[in-house]
């Protein structure tokens, strides 16, 4: 098992490291933040992936907002896998 609130986020058969940074009350909101900044990926406002946690648990997500140059997401929760 992962540390805890870790997470990998799949984009296709790219798959980017990362970490919860919060949960956004009742929302289907939350915060994660994504080590893309080595990466030549294209993650935009819309854009949808896969977040797997550290415990195995899939979700379908899409990212809402950009909140840094550094990588942290506001991303919606659509679906568990």
């Amino acid at each position: 098992m992962r540390a805890f609130n870790s997470l990998v986020a799949h984009f296709g058969d790219t798959a980017i490291s990362g970490q919860v940074e919060a949960l956004e009350g009742g929302r289907g909101l939350m915060r994660v933040s994504l080590n893309i900044l080595d990466r030549h990926l294209a993650v935009d406002e819309g854009s949808e992936c896969v977040l797997e946690l550290h415990d195995g648990a899939r979700f379908r997500v899409v990212m809402t907002e950009r909140l840094s140059g550094a990588g942290e997401w506001r991303v919606r929760l659509l679906a568990e896998i």
